[in-house]
């Protein structure tokens, strides 16, 4: 990827990482990267505390994105990904899977995950 696409793909998922902090007072965090778990883009709300160190950060993305390159395997049988939650004690995480790029959304826990949040934020990524 030559550097003017990378800008431009950057700008596009800043912008979606901005959207989706706007569709909920909820939404904590908003990121995206790539299928080797390198930050494209991501945002956090104003105000909030960051739940992990910069080096967590990396750990955490290099584990989803791994996980979701070998959920790439299944999707023959399965279907692709649609998405996929992950329930802690202290937050709520939604992951989206598209062309090999993950959206990492962070949810605070008071609020229940809710179809009508997920479906806004399905929109705001799947549009072009």
């Amino acid at each position: 990827m030559d550097s003017r696409s990378w800008a431009k793909t950057v700008t596009q998922n800043r912008k979606k990482c901005e959207k989706i902090l706007e569709s909920s007072k909820d939404v904590r965090y908003a990121g995206v990267f790539n299928e080797y778990g390198r930050t494209i883009s991501g945002k956090i709300r104003p105000g909030v505390k960051p739940i992990f160190s910069p080096d967590s950060v990396r750990h955490e993305f290099f584990a989803i994105a791994t996980m979701m390159r070998l959920r790439e395997k299944t999707s023959k049988t399965l279907g692709d990904v649609e998405i996929i939650s992950i329930t802690h004690k202290k937050i709520n995480i939604l992951l989206f899977y598209k062309n090999r790029i993950t959206y990492y959304v962070t949810i605070n826990k008071k609020n229940k995950l809710n179809t009508l949040l997920i479906n806004k934020i399905r929109k705001i990524i799947t549009r072009a």
